[in-house]
């Protein structure tokens, strides 16, 4: 039997959007989610149901649990949740206060942010359009986890800077199940058959006390966003750019770091990326070619009979600049696909880390 997972009654009251637990019986899913479902409905859990969640966890969302030790992932399964929510259902919305760190188990989910401010009032999902929640910045599929840009590490979060929503089953239409056909002699044949699935999204949640204790230390990575929406906020070239605009740029940022002296862009090569100093300096120079009276002079020749050019050949090179935190550079060459190569170089002045966006 199917229910109308869309309609009103199937929500819980107040904040929570996902299906009333007396919902959960009524809804077709995969056999290994359905037992994640009834695994975690219970908050008295033994031995048992604790393996079991573990071992069905591994299966759909192996990253989760990457590089914890046993006793935290016993932890994390004692108190972890499975929710579902209907296609087009409001998961959290920008602003709520974040209350848990989710993880896709079966579907998929989206985020949206808007340029208002959180204190603005809030749409709903009978409001309809998506549009309503903002731009859309990004897809999270299956085994894949969101909502921990909120939490800090001295325990004053901060609310969320975007809106998810469910994409239910977002392709996993149909499932194979198991089934008994009667034949004569009261015997049964075991044989697959196609039924077609509830078009919710199941995730998993942890609670944000538990998350804190037992993940957020192992996440440094994930928080990384975080750090770039800072750094986003203090640059001159985005510190006026909307939250939608900023969360965006800050999800297909990458990071990387230079040690002192490394040459992190050359003169004459094809500059492909805008680059963003967190932490460290720089220093920016132009090489001038050799004045005409120098060209074809001092030539030195190398042991295997190659020859390289002298200072004189190569040119003098002119310091332009030295910058340093939230300082920017290649926009110019961003804005000017003809001017794509770089006529600076920049070395490192020191241990520097930089975000770089394509």
């Amino acid at each position: 039997m199917n229910i109308n997972i869309g309609s009103k009654n199937s929500r819980r009251n107040g904040g929570d959007h996902s299906l009333a637990p007396n919902d959960s019986n009524a809804i077709i899913l995969d056999h290994e989610t359905q037992r994640l479902v009834n695994a975690t409905s219970s908050s008295n859990r033994n031995h048992e149901v604790i393996e079991e969640i573990l071992e069905l966890v591994e299966k759909k969302a192996p990253k989760l649990f990457d590089g914890l030790a046993t006793d935290n992932k016993i932890h994390i399964a004692r108190f972890c949740q499975v929710k579902l929510y209907a296609n087009d259902n409001l998961v959290f919305h920008q602003g709520d206060e974040p209350d848990a760190y989710y993880t896709v188990i079966r579907g998929a989910v989206s985020i949206y942010a808007r340029h208002s401010s959180p204190t603005q009032s809030k749409a709903t999902p009978d409001e309809g359009s998506r549009t309503k929640f903002g731009v859309f910045i990004t897809q999270i599929p299956p085994g894949e986890s969101f909502g921990e840009l909120s939490f800090n590490e001295n325990g004053n979060h901060s609310r969320r800077n975007a809106s998810v929503i469910s994409d239910g089953s977002h392709g996993q239409a149909r499932i194979r199940m198991k089934s008994e056909s009667h034949h004569s002699h009261s015997t049964r044949t075991p044989h697959q058959c196609e039924l077609e699935a509830s078009n919710v999204c199941v995730l998993l949640l942890v609670p944000e006390k538990v998350y804190m204790s037992e993940m957020f230390a192992r996440h440094s990575e994930k928080h990384h966003t975080k750090e770039k929406m800072d750094s986003l906020r203090k640059s001159v070239l985005f510190k006026h750019w909307q939250i939608d605009q900023i969360v965006k740029v800050a999800y297909a940022m990458k990071k990387k770091q230079f040690d002192k002296g490394s040459t992190i862009i050359q003169q004459g090569d094809r500059l492909e990326y805008l680059w963003i100093i967190r932490e460290g300096a720089v220093r920016v120079s132009h090489r001038v070619p050799p004045p005409n009276d120098f060209r074809g002079r001092d030539v030195l020749f190398s042991s295997s009979g190659k020859f390289n050019l002298g200072k004189e050949q190569q040119g003098i090179s002119v310091e332009i600049a030295n910058l340093g935190t939230n300082d920017v550079i290649g926009l110019i060459e961003s804005l000017e696909p003809a001017a794509r190569k770089s006529t600076r170089e920049v070395v490192a002045s020191c241990n520097t880390e930089m975000f770089f966006l394509p």
